[in-house]
């Protein structure tokens, strides 16, 4: 990796909230394509997985990729904005 791309992606680090930087980290070093995703949908939707979880853009390649499926009908007050959420067996998000 060149100095350039380092010094932007130090600097593009610093601005991700703390929560976030390791699956940016994991992302940027291609160490996975999930976290790639994940990372691109989160700093589209300005690092609120909420409204990761709530996307109305169809248009964007990566929707048929978002966890819509591990959201419940009632998302919008169900669906905290905080990493780590997994569906239950019963299709109640919890921690993981």
């Amino acid at each position: 990796m060149n100095i350039e791309r380092k010094e932007k992606i130090a600097e593009r680090l610093a601005q991700i909230p703390k929560l976030y930087r390791g699956i940016y980290d994991k992302a940027i070093t291609g160490k996975s394509r999930k976290a790639a995703m994940h990372a691109q949908c989160l700093e589209c939707c300005g690092w609120q997985i909420k409204e990761v979880f709530l996307c109305t853009s169809p248009q964007c390649p990566l929707y048929p990729y978002r966890p819509k499926s591990r959201v419940p009908q009632d998302a919008p007050e169900s669906v905290p904005n905080e990493p780590g959420l997994k569906k239950s067996g019963r299709g109640v998000l919890q921690h993981g």
